[in-house]
């Protein structure tokens, strides 16, 4: 796993916080489920997931690690502020190493930071329903 992490590029910049989440895909179906599209529609922006029925099994799996990711979020940043909600961290389509770009908007929006995240496999040793999510803050360039 350690190769995995080493694989991963993040942004230059000094790091100003990290979060990680071990996420149980399992888990997150069975309450997708169990609430239907009106929940995965309160946490998931148009551009992430856009439809009216319950997605497929494949499609679970993908939104589980982008929630996954949303969840480092809320621990790089302290948490959800008043007003804030899980639809306004937005999480990019992967590079070719696997890194996500992240975006905030309304209360969480901050120009002073990028935000980046992923989703590393736990492998045999955890199980295969279980992946390590993960997301870093970094400074933002200014421009000179």
């Amino acid at each position: 796993m350690i190769s995995a992490i080493d694989a991963c590029r993040v942004p230059a910049g000094r790091l100003r916080g990290a979060g990680v989440d071990l996420l149980d895909q399992q888990r997150f179906a069975l309450a997708a489920r169990r609430t239907g599209p009106a929940w995965l529609r309160r946490i998931f922006d148009t551009t992430e997931w856009d439809a009216e029925q319950l997605p497929g099994t494949a499609e679970l799996t993908r939104l589980a690690r982008l929630f996954g990711i949303k969840e480092c979020v809320v621990k790089v940043v302290g948490g959800l502020p008043a007003g804030a909600c899980y639809r306004d961290i937005i999480v990019g389509r992967a590079d070719i190493d696997g890194v996500r770009p992240i975006g905030l908007r309304g209360e969480l929006a901050n120009d002073r930071v990028v935000l980046t995240g992923g989703v590393l496999p736990a492998g045999d040793a955890l199980g295969p329903e279980l992946a390590l999510c993960w997301a870093v803050a970094t400074e933002a360039e200014v421009a000179r």
